[in-house]
């Protein structure tokens, strides 16, 4: 599914990703799926804009956005919800 992110959304959830690879997910947080790096890569393409991703990418973004607890900001909330309407039309 196409998915149109700004670049502050992209920077948000390169920050979930960081925070959730390196914050110990698989033991030491040294380890990046390859799963991760298509959707890594796939950020690292573009500065916003639309991006091409699947529902399983979607669902593992969200995972990452659970690792920023508590209270989220506008565009963190912005980015969740293009990201469960990818989850959703994948249904």
């Amino acid at each position: 599914m196409k998915l149109v992110l700004s670049s502050n959304e992209i920077k948000i959830i390169r920050i979930w990703a960081d925070s959730t690879m390196h914050g110990g997910h698989w033991g030491d947080g040294d380890i990046v799926l390859p799963e991760e790096r298509i959707i890594l890569d796939k950020l690292g393409n573009t500065g916003g804009g639309e991006l091409d991703f699947t529902p399983e990418e979607a669902r593992i973004v969200l995972i990452w956005s659970e690792s920023s607890r508590g209270i989220h900001t506008m565009e963190e909330e912005s980015a969740i919800g293009k990201l469960r309407a990818v989850l959703a039309e994948g249904r």
